[in-house]
Parts: structure tokens; C-alpha cells; sequence
């Protein structure tokens, strides 16, 4: 039997009802006395978890377009169809109930500019749409636009809008949203982080209330795969609070809108009744932020929750998928697992430096320790899934401490009485802030720390949450990080503008090439793949020889759902990683164990 206090420390690792402690208890092997103390301190906090269904039966729901894509997922029941009236919803028992997904860290915005981080987009990604969308297998699938044309010369987007499609309170989507979202982003004044996506753009217009066009300046062989893939919002809403306020209060015409939101705790959406695909199956969809782990890995096995947006540690990840509990779907990543480091630093703006830390990592003992093999050293930016654009020939970095000690004493780096490098009274001396709670991560940083150690550089681990890392990174007071991010490869584009162009918001390295700016906007303006694929190899050859980051690995990515969720595709039928299925969640169902 276990001691009672360790069991005591895992019942009382978040706040609970008396229903989910005896959950808990039950399945840790309490005793009865465990349990009794417990629920005596917590009697003053009794609530009822159980869900209220405040869904109108009364209010029909919106009947599907015949016109909707081919490639969106399909049910796998013989009524495929979403209910016509209140009482087809009553009679089809996929109709109802809360699915539960938890996050990792605090949800700090609910706006389309803010998805990066994947507890944001989760949620986003379920409150608004696009005019496309890109579907699990990295395919072009159609949203509110149920077709689109493009001139030969890709100089104009014309895109044909749904009729009917309502936002949450109540107003029509029409093209002259299309208009503000995509100027919106175009005014630089404004500084958006998708802003990189809309640059190519001339003018956009709306030629009525369901044709939207969109007139190129030059042509971007990226643009429906970005542009026209991001959220659109409510103009009439986003215009009158504008975009700080819109964090937190948004409106789209997602499956699902907000009914209750906390950052650091949760956020619950509601099934948005006339959608235009029909009601969501699920009356509530909720991100819950559980930063430990384990405690993720626990709600899952108790049936608190149903999947997750964020992996917990290797181990329980391997526990998870050989339970029969759970369907799990483990796909490569496009996702380079970085240090992003920051090249105005004194120290981390020496490639010596940068290229030394490279040599000074046992990478691969780094992958079977840490990840327990499931993930893939990478070699650049681009992950070696995205074929062709994928270059395998590129400057190495095999773990070799005499060449990074090497390396660093030819750039004038000598050991000083400390065991630490130092160069013209500068130590070579630098902070990592890795995300709070990381357990996933902060692991890796501790083992790396030591490798670096080793050869004489000294790097300092600290913890933030990541809305101030990444602040600071834009800043420049930010020296180093830990997370994962695409530097190119976002859905099947191997376009890295985003994050590696020089002028980019998201440019977390501060790294300045204007070879590789060049080369950008070169991939961009060329719609040919096969002479693409030079110019993203180019760029890799690049990011190795100058190591902008600490580019680390390829996390093979794990997302566990109970069998209870249903209307999921085939687990060996997934391409892309498996949180793109968040996005489809409207698709899913519950039903009784």
C-alpha cells in the first residue's frame, strides 16, 4: 500500500469536488481514512461538477451545405447528416455532453494573431474558421469559401463565400469581413504577427456580399496554405474593441463560441447552435490548463478528460498508448524542438559560440535518454518528413567535445579560474528561460546545461511563462530559450519567412541574413515546387553553417483519445500531427462506456 502522504499530495494536486477526489482515491488505492480526512477539508468547497445542459432543444439547427469538401472527416455511423430540427437532436444520441482537453500552460489570447502556441489554437481554431483549411493530410479543403479560383498568373484569388453563415451574436459573414480581416493584417501600423502572411497583397475587395477577391502584387506560393487559411473574425465586433480587447472576447463563426474563460484555468466553449455545417455533436468542448503532467496523464486515466493538447512525459505518453483506454496517434513532427538563442547577445552572437554548444551536445544520447528514442535529430530548420524540400546535405554537427573546445579556443574563448570560457573580460555566460512547469523540456535543458558545462560554457536555467519569453525574445532581453516552434514546414509549406526573415515578429533568434531574406522571398514568388525545392535546401545549407539556434530534434508526437470520443478517423489514416483533430472536434461524439 502506498504511503498516505504521498497519495495525499497527488489527491490534493488541484482543487476537486467530492465527486472527482473519491474518483482519484479509488483509483490510487486510498484507505478509508485517506479519503475521510480528505473530504472533511474539503466539505466547505463542494460543488457539483456534474454538466448542465443550458443547449435551447427548441432552437433547430442549421442544415449542412451540400457543397462542403469531400475531404472533411466523416463519422463513422450511418446518419452522417447533422440534425435538421431540435427533434432529430433530441432523437440522436451524439447529441450532448462535455469533451474535456487539457493544456499546458495558461491560455493567454483567443485571437486568430495569437494561435501560435497550441492551447491557444485549440481553442481558436474551434471559435472561428477560415476561408480554407488544411486538412490531416496536408490537403486544401474548403471553409467559408465553398470554392475559390485562381488566375493562371496568380495574380488574383477569387473566392466564393458561403450564404447564410452567421457569426456568434447573431450578424452575417459576408465578404466585407473578408475585407477588414485581410487590411486588417495588410496596415503595418498594426503589427500583427500573421502580418508576414498578407505582404504580397496589393488590394483585396468585395465585388458582393459573397465574392471576394484578392489582387496580388506579386505572386506567393504560399498564400492559400497561410493568408487565406487564417480565422476570420466579426468585423463589425473586432473594429469596435479592437484586437487587445479581442483576446478575450472574440467572435467568429466557429462550431463552438466562448461561454466561460480564465486563462491560467480554463476555457469553455458552447455549442454554437446555427453554424453553418450544423451543430457540434458535443454541447460544451473545455481546455482545462494542467501544467503538471502527470496530473494531465491521471485525468485521462480517471475519464476526467479525453484527450490532450499538450504531451505529458515520454514514459506516460509510452503507458498511454498500450492502454486500451485510449486511441493514440504518434505522428512526426514538423516542430524543430530548438533553443532559440539570441544573436545580438555578447556571447550568443559569436557563430564560434553557437557552432561549439552544437559539437558539445550529445544529441542522440539526448533523444534516448530524455525522449527514449521517440524523436529524430534534426539537421537544420526542416524536418526530414517534408519531403522534397528536406535537404540531408548540410554542414553535421556529431557530438564531438574536442571540436567544440576547439572551435571555441580558435575564437579566442580561453578557460578562466572558474572552469568557465572567457574572452576580453566577457564570460561566456548565458541564461535559458524555459516555460514554467516544462516537464516535458526542462529535462532536456538540465542534461544540455551539463554538456555545455563540460566544454566551459555556462548556461543558467530560469523559468517564465512563455507570453513573457517570447516578449522578451521580441525585445531582445530574453537570452535563450526552450520549446518548440517551425522554422518552414507548417502544413506541408516549407516557407519559414515567419520566424526566420530578418523583419519577422516571430524572428525569436534575432538572427539577420540577408542571403536567407533573399531566398525567402524568392521561395515565395516561385509556384513551380520542383524549383522551390533548391532554394529551401539553400536556406538549410544556411541555418547549419551559421546555427542560429540549438536545433535539437523531431519529437515523434503523441495525442491520446479515449475510446469514449468516437466519429475519429482510422489512427494510421493521420499525416499531420495529431492535434490537427482538435480542429474537428465539432466531428466528434461521446458515447457511454
Amino acid at each position: 500500500m502506498a504511503d498516505p502522504r504521498d497519495l495525499e499530495k497527488i489527491l490534493t494536486a488541484l482543487p476537486m469536488s467530492r465527486r472527482l477526489l473519491l474518483k482519484r482515491a479509488a483509483l490510487l488505492g486510498a484507505t478509508v481514512p485517506v479519503v475521510g480526512t480528505l473530504l472533511a477539508a474539503c466539505e466547505d468547497d463542494d460543488t457539483d461538477d456534474d454538466v448542465v445542459d443550458d443547449i435551447d432543444d427548441d432552437e433547430p439547427a442549421v442544415d449542412t451545405d451540400d457543397d462542403v469538401d469531400d475531404d472533411e472527416p466523416v463519422d463513422d455511423t450511418d446518419d452522417d447528416e447533422p440534425a435538421d430540427d431540435a427533434d432529430d437532436v433530441a432523437d440522436d444520441d451524439r447529441y450532448g455532453g462535455e469533451i474535456v482537453i487539457l493544456g499546458h500552460h495558461e491560455i493567454e489570447s483567443l485571437s486568430p494573431d495569437d494561435r501560435g502556441p497550441t492551447v491557444h489554437w485549440a481553442m481558436i481554431t474551434n471559435i472561428h474558421d477560415g476561408l480554407v483549411a488544411i486538412d490531416w493530410h496536408y490537403e486544401i479543403e474548403h471553409e467559408l469559401a465553398h470554392d475559390y479560383e485562381v488566375t493562371d498568373d496568380g495574380m488574383e484569388y477569387t473566392f466564393h463565400l458561403e450564404e447564410g453563415v452567421m457569426f456568434h451574436d447573431g450578424e452575417e459573414f459576408t465578404a466585407e469581413d473578408c475585407v477588414y480581416n485581410f487590411e486588417f493584417h495588410m496596415d503595418e501600423d498594426n503589427a500583427t504577427v500573421l502580418g508576414g502572411d498578407y505582404t504580397a497583397i496589393d488590394s483585396v475587395e468585395a465585388v458582393d456580399d459573397y465574392t471576394f477577391v484578392v489582387n496580388m502584387a506579386e505572386t506567393d506560393a504560399s498564400f492559400l496554405r497561410r493568408a487565406a487559411k487564417n480565422e476570420i473574425v466579426a468585423a463589425h465586433h473586432h473594429e469596435e474593441i479592437g484586437e487587445d480587447n479581442y483576446k478575450s472576447d472574440p467572435i467568429g463563426t466557429g462550431p463552438f463560441y466562448v461561454e466561460d474563460y480564465s486563462p491560467a484555468e480554463f476555457c469553455r466553449l458552447a455549442a454554437f447552435e446555427d453554424h453553418w455545417r450544423g451543430r457540434p455533436y458535443a454541447d460544451y468542448l473545455t481546455e482545462e490548463i494542467i501544467p503538471e503532467g502527470s496530473v494531465r496523464t491521471l485525468q485521462l486515466q480517471t475519464g476526467e478528460a479525453h484527450s490532450i493538447v499538450w504531451p505529458p512525459v515520454i514514459d506516460d505518453d509510452l503507458e498511454l498508448e498500450e492502454d486500451p483506454d485510449f486511441d493514440s496517434y504518434v505522428v512526426p513532427t514538423l516542430s524543430l524542438n530548438h533553443f532559440p538563442l539570441n544573436n545580438q547577445h555578447e556571447v550568443l552572437s559569436d557563430v564560434a559560440v553557437r557552432q561549439a554548444m552544437l559539437y558539445a551536445t550529445d544529441r542522440d544520447q539526448v533523444i534516448d535518454d530524455v525522449f527514449l528514442g521517440a524523436a529524430t535529430k534534426a539537421t537544420a530548420n526542416l524536418a526530414p518528413t517534408l519531403e522534397p524540400f528536406y535537404n540531408p546535405d548540410v554542414k553535421e554537427y556529431p557530438y564531438d567535445p574536442e571540436m567544440a573546445e576547439e572551435v571555441l579556443e580558435e575564437a579566442g574563448w580561453e578557460l578562466n579560474g572558474n572552469g568557465i570560457r572567457e574572452r576580453d573580460g566577457v564570460e561566456c555566460h548565458f541564461v535559458c528561460t524555459a516555460i514554467t512547469g516544462d516537464e516535458a523540456r526542462l529535462p532536456e535543458a538540465e542534461v544540455v546545461q551539463q554538456y555545455l558545462a563540460a566544454v566551459g560554457i555556462d548556461m543558467e536555467i530560469q523559468e517564465a511563462p512563455l507570453a513573457t519569453i517570447q516578449e522578451g525574445q521580441r525585445e531582445g532581453t530574453i537570452d535563450a530559450s526552450l520549446y518548440n516552434w517551425t522554422y518552414g514546414g507548417t502544413d506541408g509549406e516549407p516557407d519559414g519567412t515567419a520566424t526566420l526573415h530578418s523583419t519577422a515578429r516571430n524572428n525569436w533568434n534575432l538572427w539577420e541574413n540577408d542571403r536567407v531574406d533573399e531566398l525567402l522571398n524568392l521561395g515565395l514568388l516561385e509556384v513551380d515546387e520542383d524549383e522551390r525545392v533548391p532554394i529551401y535546401h539553400e536556406i538549410q545549407e544556411l541555418v547549419a553553417e551559421e546555427a542560429p539556434m540549438l536545433f535539437m530534434m523531431y519529437w515523434d508526437w503523441f495525442q491520446h483519445w479515449s475510446v469514449n470520443v468516437q466519429g475519429r478517423p482510422d489512427t494510421d489514416d493521420l499525416l499531420s500531427t495529431g492535434s490537427t483533430l482538435i480542429r474537428y472536434i465539432r466531428d466528434f461524439y461521446l458515447v457511454e462506456d
